[in-house]
């Protein structure tokens, strides 16, 4: 960063309190058989939360994401799954 901005901020639990208000939350999971294109998961202007585990196998269980989906027929890790994330965000939003 050029100046005094903070690139990161700790937070505490329960982090479901610093969602915006009525946004989807997607968790995201290998295990789930249909395969989803993820930027038909991308909205136009509405908030989004994605929960990307922190590992290739099995699945995050949160209480607070509203449906699952698996964007890819292979394992990814977390770098990976949100690499694919936001290149889906910027191909839709045209960044």
């Amino acid at each position: 960063a050029d100046g005094p901005q903070k690139l990161l901020k700790v937070i505490k639990n329960p982090v479901s309190d610093h969602f915006p208000v009525g946004c989807m939350k997607i968790g995201t999971s290998f295990s789930i058989p249909v395969v989803s294109d993820v930027r038909e998961l991308v909205p136009s202007s509405d908030p989004i939360v994605f929960v990307v585990g922190a590992f290739a196998h099995g699945q995050v269980n949160v209480e607070y994401t509203e449906k699952m989906v698996s964007i890819s027929n292979y394992p990814l890790s977390a770098a990976l799954t949100c690499a694919k994330l936001t290149t889906a965000f910027e191909e839709v939003w045209g960044v």
